[in-house]
């Protein structure tokens, strides 16, 4: 989720501030912990976006409600950035525009950004100055050969603080195990035009919607090609609308429908611009594969190019939404098949060569990806001849002076899990859990002066089926009151607790079941 603290002297400053998405435990999306960054507030002086993706700033505002500091950003993650502040009401943050080539004094360290290829507009790297020599972070990089326009790779400059020696490097290692170069992003543009071309009726391009280079080259072969253009998706639309105010993306509104008009138009005549590449339940291309759009639909014989990876962990949400396109008799072009029609923003092996090659640091790191990547990232960096290098977790505490690298502590690290913009308790997190593993089982007690009246009742979810739950519920309130019957509580509390390690153990001994169990004294159903 892209968060680390650099500490240097009295200066302490952030690079990114990310989050993650997941459904895991009912959530939403998940951020660092970011306790040990929040009691730096003293020393705390800035925080430096690389750019504009959700894992790099999406984390900024659930940061900016505790402790608020300058974030210095460029042009495109400033945009979204303002974005996202205004979802959650924050006002008054100092929020600096630095674009590429802008170096900025920041305590005791001097921050320089640079220029690199990404599949987002102006994605920068770092180079800091600081007192035990130069620091390159790289953020997310690769190399292209032929860029295309509004792309920028400032490799001049890179060479000049090379040849003046980088004391570290710290790496993007995400494409460390493919081999080769990445392809180009004019390469799957062509590749797009292509299968456009040959596509007869209606069809989708899902893409991230963050990558505006890709976003123009659809609208320019749709109207080459004399197709409207519909926007699909929350995302999709702002990240045009972003691109357009930066000048991206030139005046599209004569190409532009909405959903409502697509119906109207011969089917050859419509182009969809989608999100949810990642299967996403609630995005637009999931629900046009579930055929559950209001005011969309796609027949047999259209088309849909995936133009986009999957993101691991996500594959069976997309081929989910492969297969329900399939059924229908929709053509589905993807990367598994077809890899020119996307081209990834992460630098393959070559490209990590080449940014060692052209920097040539005493020291080296290897961030962002796996363990795995950077792993494999260490071994190249081995190749190149650096002789110190050092692989990092969460939480690792890693000293740099003149003549050393080395972890010398750990601070505490962890996930904050969000549901509707909030922060969910551990203790919620915890009951999820045990709900969604072994179900709920209730007690409800009737009290009086101590002791307990009636027969209690036991309510579950989810621990039994329906054919012996009544039964099974039966047992374990029979198994509460005799273990309960005579004994005098001080009060509900000891009543609760009581009955809930007494309806435990009946269950663990009998069932071998762990559900949540929780009570209520004098409570009604």
């Amino acid at each position: 989720m892209n968060c680390a603290a650099v500490v240097c002297g009295d200066t302490t400053i952030a690079i990114d501030c990310g989050i993650g998405f997941t459904d895991e435990d009912g959530a939403e999306l998940v951020h660092p912990d970011f306790s040990w960054l929040h009691a730096q507030r003293e020393s705390l002086r800035a925080i430096v976006i690389t750019h504009g993706h959700e894992d790099h700033i999406g984390g900024l505002p659930y940061f900016l409600k505790k402790v608020r500091v300058p974030v210095y950003a460029p042009p495109y993650a400033v945009a979204l950035i303002e974005d996202r502040l205004a979802e959650h009401r924050i006002k008054g943050v100092d929020l600096r525009v630095s674009p590429a080539g802008a170096r900025e004094q920041i305590g005791s360290i001097s921050v320089e950004r640079f220029a690199v290829h990404h599949s987002i507009a102006d994605a920068t790297g770092l180079i800091l100055d600081t007192p035990v020599g130069t620091v390159v972070h790289t953020g997310d990089f690769k190399i292209e050969t032929d860029p295309c326009e509004g792309q920028r790779f400032d490799r001049a400059r890179l060479q000049e603080v090379g040849s003046q020696g980088v004391r570290l490097l710290l790496s993007d290692s995400t494409g460390a195990e493919v081999e080769g170069r990445s392809r180009i992003e004019r390469d799957a543009e062509v590749a797009l035009e292509k299968w456009i071309a040959r596509s007869p009726n209606r069809v989708v391009v899902a893409t991230f919607s963050s990558n505006a280079f890709r976003l123009r080259a659809a609208l320019r072969i749709a109207r080459e090609q004399g197709r409207k253009v519909c926007l699909l998706g929350m995302s999709v639309n702002k990240h045009t609308e972003v691109a357009r105010a930066l000048g991206l993306i030139p005046p599209i509104d004569s190409l532009l429908i909405p959903p409502g008009e697509v119906s109207a138009l011969p089917r050859s005549q419509v182009l969809i611009l989608a999100a949810g590449t990642q299967g996403e339940r609630a995005s637009g291309l999931t629900r046009l594969a579930r055929d559950e759009h209001s005011r969309l639909h796609l027949d047999a014989g259209d088309t849909v190019i995936f133009s986009s990876r999957i993101i691991p962990g996500n594959e069976l949400g997309v081929r989910d939404v492969i297969n329900r396109f399939e059924r229908r008799g929709i053509e589905v072009i993807t990367r598994d098949e077809h890899p020119e029609v996307h081209a990834s923003g992460h630098g393959s092996r070559e490209e990590q060569r080449t940014m060692i090659q052209i920097l040539r640091p005493e020291a080296f790191v290897p961030v962002h990806g796996t363990h795995h990547h950077q792993r494999r990232h260490l071994e190249l960096a081995a190749e190149e001849g650096i002789r110190q290098t050092q692989l990092v977790e969460n939480g690792s505490v890693l000293e740099l002076t003149r003549d050393a690298l080395r972890i010398v502590d750990t601070v505490p690290v962890g996930r904050i899990y969000i549901d509707g913009m909030q922060p969910i308790p551990e203790e919620v997190i915890a009951e999820r859990r045990a709900m969604g593993s072994g179900g709920v089982v209730t007690v409800l007690l009737s009290l009086k002066d101590g002791r307990l009246q009636q027969f209690p009742r036991v309510l579950s979810w989810g621990v039994f089926g329906a054919s012996n739950r009544d039964r099974v519920e039966r047992k374990i309130a029979e198994h509460v009151r005799d273990r309960l019957k005579g004994r005098r509580f001080a009060g509900p509390a000891e009543a609760e607790e009581a009955s809930i390690e007494v309806a435990r153990r009946f269950l663990v001994h009998n069932h071998r079941k762990r559900p949540l169990i929780v009570a209520d004294v004098n409570g009604e159903t």
